[in-house]
């Protein structure tokens, strides 16, 4: 009978060390990823995901609008994040290294973008004769 108690404390140690295991050897969860060009990966997923699931009627209208948002902005921050990790980006790619930005929130505009990406604002572009313009409205 002592041979069966003793088989039995053995299973059972054994079932809970496979079963604590996963949870002591856990790798850092997807969310904190530690580098922007990751970050930004996971959260264009998020917002293919979050397209597919709204295109097949699983999220209403409403949740849509709010988790696409969400997710939006943490795209926003995640490509922001990597463009300030990496200033010198434009010139070891061949560009002028002159960054343009914008006049209300001070937000680096990408080369040839027509709007801030953080504000929205419609960024001054240099006109054919190099002086600033409005980006094709009159002024």
């Amino acid at each position: 009978m002592t041979a069966v108690y003793f088989f039995a404390v053995i299973l059972v140690v054994l079932l809970a060390a496979v079963l604590v295991a996963p949870l002591l050897d856990r790798q850092p969860s997807s969310g904190t990823g530690s580098e922007p060009d990751e970050r930004l990966a996971e959260a264009l997923e998020s917002l293919r995901e979050l397209e597919f699931e709204h295109e097949t009627g699983k999220i209403g209208d409403d949740d849509y609008r709010a988790m696409r948002a969400e997710y939006a902005a943490a795209a926003i921050a995640a490509r922001d994040a990597g463009a300030t990790a990496e200033p010198e980006r434009g010139e070891r790619r061949g560009g002028t290294g002159t960054a343009a930005v914008c006049g209300v929130c001070e937000a680096r505009v990408a080369p040839g973008a027509k709007f801030c990406s953080r504000c929205g604002t419609q960024v001054a572009v240099a006109t054919a004769h190099g002086e600033p313009g409005r980006g094709g409205q009159a002024e």
